[in-house]
């Protein structure tokens, strides 16, 4: 399931939710002032991936060495 964050028009509060694709959001409610009038952020989010590759740094690939 995805994390979502929403923002609270009534009180500026930011917060996320753990919740599924098919959620109304009609029904979220800031957990700050109870305020029903919150909107869906756009959030960046990172990609990892599986398979010995591990994290690159800039200059370093192609160079299992590191630049040494």
């Amino acid at each position: 399931m995805p994390i979502y964050e929403y923002c609270c028009r009534g009180c500026d509060e930011l917060f996320a939710v753990f919740q599924g694709i098919n959620v109304d959001e009609k029904v979220m409610k800031c957990p700050k002032c109870g305020s029903g009038d919150v909107h869906k952020k756009i959030s960046s989010f990172s990609v990892c991936s599986v398979g010995g590759g591990g994290v690159s740094s800039p200059g370093s690939a192609g160079n299992p060495g590191g630049g040494r």
